[in-house]
């Protein structure tokens, strides 16, 4: 993840206000609630509880969105514009070549603990993307989704009360 990305996220979104950044970065593929919690409570301020609230519902709307509506774009992406559709292929050979075996041995929990981990290519939007590719019904993968966010959000709260709260007393 590159600073210069989170910075120009900052930049084009600066003078709105932190919670709208904070909802906006947490839905933004590879940033999530990995970064948005972090700048919500260290770089604006935010509480605890704003940061976390904010950032978690900021990370459940491609849980909603991608399952639900990929399918309309995917079509007409690929016939009209030729690098959507290599990303939709890169993504979906990336996908099932890694966690097709995972899936298929632990499920939906396999899903909620793929989601809640907070590391690069891991998260809401991968998920969100793997339960789509997967064809999992939206009634059993959204919720699912939204508890490995909630998980990870709670992980990303925590960590970042932890590093920072130790790097204030150095």
């Amino acid at each position: 993840m590159s600073g210069e990305l989170i910075e120009s996220v900052l930049l084009l979104l600066r003078g709105w206000p932190p919670e709208l950044v904070t909802f906006l970065i947490a839905s933004l593929p590879v940033l999530e609630v990995r970064v948005a919690v972090p700048v919500a409570m260290e770089g604006f301020g935010l509480s605890m509880f704003s940061a976390s609230f904010f950032g978690f519902l900021g990370s459940v709307v491609p849980a909603f969105l991608i399952p639900t509506f990929l399918h309309w774009f995917e079509a007409p992406c690929r016939k009209h514009i030729p690098w959507c559709a290599r990303a939709l292929d890169w993504s979906a050979e990336h996908v099932e070549r890694r966690y097709t075996e995972r899936y298929r041995a632990l499920g939906m929990i396999g899903l909620v603990v793929f989601v809640a981990v907070p590391l690069p290519m891991t998260g809401v939007w991968t998920g969100s993307l793997a339960a789509w590719l997967f064809r999992m019904k939206k009634r059993h993968a959204i919720p699912a989704i939204m508890v490995g966010a909630a998980i990870s959000t709670v992980i990303v709260t925590l960590a970042t009360m932890g590093v920072f709260g130790v790097l204030r007393w150095l």
